[in-house]
């Protein structure tokens, strides 16, 4: 069930427990569509449309600061937005859409991600001259890895995390991490190899930390308390404001992409 289609069941299921009695003759279309507009938050997002053929799907997306106005404009305007590609001949498609902490978080995704053409079955049309889009997860015992490609002899452990960013970006913002924990007099060591990146800590709590982050883009208690705490200590807090930002930025697009990959099940 896409998102309209729940907003709809939830829309009659309220209509026939608060007003289902004998004034009330019939829910009109336009009533419904109110109500259903009525529920789409207001906060900043995403607006989106997956184009799906055999093999290949495609990422429509239209970032919003307001959810609500602009899927009104957007629905009630299809044409008026050519870049999400709603119109396919005679058929209107409605548009999907997924909430962000921030209008900068709905950006980044958009940037990196629309328009893009990515195989549905990337571990079958990859090899090793074309390792793929996706960044992939490995746990170790003392943390994980974070591998960039499928080159790496990845095995039934590894987690796929989808295309999350630029590797050197990454390589780069992972550093900058590492030297504003151990310069706090904590401890966590970020190896970076071919390829790859290794993460682990004596105790495992930072790595566990991140570990979730990547794989399911969560930003967690604990990681907030590290920053809190690294603030308390440290004096260069445009780094630290660098490195939340950038780990803020890699959650969202995961939690993005879990919805692609649901919403790919369902279509």
């Amino acid at each position: 069930m896409d998102d309209i289609s729940l907003l709809l069941s939830e829309t009659y299921k309220h209509f026939d427990k608060h007003f289902a009695d004998s004034s009330i003759d019939e829910i009109t279309e336009e009533s419904t569509v109110e109500a259903i507009n009525a529920e789409i938050p207001t906060t900043p997002g995403i607006l989106y449309h997956i184009q799906k053929t055999k093999g290949i799907f495609v990422l429509r997306l239209m970032k919003s600061s307001n959810l609500r106005d602009d899927y009104t404009l957007v629905t009630d305007n299809p044409d008026d937005y050519p870049s999400l590609r709603l119109i396919n001949g005679s058929e209107v498609v409605t548009p999907k859409f997924f909430m962000m902490d921030n209008l900068f978080q709905a950006e980044v995704i958009c940037d990196h991600l629309h328009n893009r053409r990515f195989p549905v079955q990337e571990e079958l049309m990859c090899n090793i001259s074309d390792p793929g889009f996706s960044w992939w997860l490995r746990p170790t015992n003392s943390g994980f890895q974070i591998c960039f490609s499928m080159s790496l002899g990845l095995d039934e452990n590894c987690i796929k995390l989808g295309p999350l960013g630029d590797q050197r970006l990454a390589v780069k913002n992972f550093q900058l991490l590492e030297r504003l924990i151990t310069s706090a007099g904590l401890s966590l060591d970020v190896a970076n190899e071919v390829g790859r990146v290794s993460f682990s800590d004596p105790g495992l709590f930072l790595s566990e930390e991140l570990k979730d982050l990547f794989e399911l883009g969560v930003v967690g208690d604990g990681l907030i308390g590290l920053f809190k705490l690294l603030a308390s200590r440290l004096k260069n807090h445009q780094d630290l404001e660098t490195s939340w930002l950038y780990l803020q930025e890699l959650a969202s697009v995961r939690r993005f992409w879990i919805q692609v990959q649901y919403d790919l099940t369902q279509c």
